[in-house]
């Protein structure tokens, strides 16, 4: 694979795999009576049924060559990516809304480079930082607009779910960058890891689902309607297959054909994507107070991706 179709390929799974990921911000907001544990373990363990049913097929294939090492790796990608990263963003949305969620969350793009800025392939990240201020100010713009409407109130839980949000960032940036680490000197391939992966936070959101019905079995809500557990599962069933599996294998694909710096950058797609949805579920076009930062987000992609093949072409 020559160099300039390994950057179109990474960039499109990227681009696909911020497409599936966006649509994580809808579901806790279409499931508003149901806690963000009961929606971060339904959703993961069926991803860890999605994933069963892709490994057993290869279980001959795949066990002799898992070490302690992997398994180590994947329980703490699994717990930093998926279990604790989802039940802050599913708590947040429910708490301060989706769209002020999704822009926290996109401050992604800012600290995945930040900290990544020592890894090979990294671009200097004095010739990052005029982009990354743009995507800042966007993020920041819209954040202002958002916290003078309807989320103007100052109380507690509004502030905990900031809170939540923040600490959703630095999950997910901290899992980037392992994950991106581990899976070039790995031993799978990225269709391989992510149905391992799956695997282990299958079984570690059952575990601890389990534990939360034996230590509470009263805390599940009886006065559900049973059409809306229907939909829990379905809604959960379809982000397990496309969101957690589909979207991971794609991300894992992007890591291998992009430095890290870069993909991190190109999550800002992320929270442009969930925002979309945020409009479309909401039957409403963004108004200028949401459009102008989403533009500057834009504008600071665009620009960082000309910074980075610049700085490509001049390495060759």
């Amino acid at each position: 694979m020559t160099s300039r179709t390994s950057f179109l390929s990474g960039f499109g799974f990227a681009l696909a795999a911020c497409a599936l990921w966006g649509a994580i911000f809808l579901v806790p907001a279409m499931l508003p009576e149901f806690s963000p544990l009961q929606i971060t373990f339904g959703r993961f363990v069926l991803y860890g049924v999605v994933a069963l049913c892709i490994f057993l097929p290869q279980a001959a294939k795949l066990l002799p060559r898992l070490s302690r090492a992997d398994v180590r790796h994947l329980i703490w990608l699994a717990l930093t990516g998926n279990v604790v990263y989802f039940a802050l963003v599913a708590t947040s949305v429910q708490w301060i809304g989706m769209a002020v969620t999704s822009l926290i969350v996109g401050l992604v793009p800012v600290t995945v480079p930040l900290l990544g800025r020592k890894t090979t392939g990294a671009i200097p990240v004095r010739h990052m930082l005029a982009p990354m201020a743009l995507i800042l100010a966007g993020i920041v713009l819209i954040n202002a607009a958002a916290l003078t409407g309807e989320h103007s109130a100052s109380s507690g839980r509004y502030l905990l779910g900031v809170v939540m949000a923040v600490l959703a960032v630095i999950c997910w940036s901290r899992y980037a960058l392992d994950n991106t680490r581990y899976l070039a000197q790995s031993q799978f391939n990225g269709t391989e890891w992510s149905t391992l992966w799956g695997l282990v936070v299958g079984l570690i959101c059952a575990l601890l689902w389990a534990v939360l019905w034996l230590v509470s079995p009263n805390n599940e809500p009886s006065d559900i309607p049973a059409q809306r557990w229907q939909l829990f599962w379905l809604l959960n069933l379809a982000v397990a297959i496309f969101s957690s599996w589909l979207g991971n294998w794609m991300w894992n694909a992007a890591s291998q054909r992009l430095p890290i710096t870069f993909v991190g950058q190109l999550l800002v797609f992320e929270t442009l994507f969930a925002l979309a949805y945020h409009f479309i579920y909401e039957r409403r076009l963004p108004q200028l107070s949401e459009l102008a930062p989403m533009l500057l987000i834009l504008a600071g992609i665009v620009w960082s991706l000309k910074r980075f093949q610049r700085a490509r072409t001049q390495s060759t």
